[in-house]
């Protein structure tokens, strides 16, 4: 089982890694445009500002790689930043043009005193039957959460997702095709977040 990481210079790349090599898959991180078409599966982490990031993505000749990316049916895991990516536009720190796989664009979850509130820790997501069936994840279960900005989905029933709370309803996980991405953090989120990396890993 072969896993690409994406370093875009924004990820939480070391934690990713483990975690995919602690599940048997031989893992490499790669750092050319070059190397994206050749990914058997595509991890993209994420950890960081969003305009810097798609900045970086263009400025690398990434960003073009990865919309022709999405059009395989390889395997690709999105994690926070990494999901949000694939937006139509992003809005932290500046607009700035995501990907355009999910009709959506990211927004910040609250403002409070002049202040946007951060998502930080466990919380739990909620579960439908397909999510059960695809990523045998089960009722009540909690996964580990850090951000500011979340997805405003459009066109909802184009693609299967789940909810958690926080301030709101939040996107947590997004599935459409060959697309598996995550609001939380798997790679930090113990045997609930081995589970869907493994399952991840299991789909080609």
């Amino acid at each position: 089982m072969n896993v690409s990481i994406l370093d875009y210079n924004a990820g939480n790349l070391a934690s990713v890694y483990n975690c995919f090599y602690n599940l048997g898959a031989s893992v490499k991180i790669i750092t050319d445009y070059k190397d994206i078409a050749s990914a058997e599966r595509l991890v993209i982490p994420g950890v960081g500002s969003a305009k810097n990031s798609i900045n970086y993505l263009k400025e690398k000749k990434m960003f073009n790689e990865l919309k022709l990316f999405t059009e395989t049916e390889r395997p690709i895991l999105g994690i926070c930043l990494g999901l949000q990516i694939f937006a139509n536009n992003l809005n932290e720190d500046g607009k700035s043009e995501g990907l355009g796989l999910i009709d959506a664009d990211v927004e910040e979850i609250s403002i409070k005193n002049n202040s946007i509130i951060s998502h930080i820790g466990w919380n739990k997501i909620e579960i439908n039957e397909e999510i059960t069936k695809r990523l045998k994840v089960k009722e009540n279960t909690y996964f580990y959460f850090c951000h500011s900005y979340s997805l405003n989905i459009r066109k909802k029933a184009e693609i299967i997702f789940s909810n958690t709370f926080f301030e709101k309803k939040i996107p947590a996980l997004v599935i459409k095709d060959n697309f598996l991405c995550a609001q939380f953090h798997p790679e930090k989120s113990q045997s609930a977040g081995s589970r869907l990396l493994e399952n991840f890993l299991n789909r080609l």
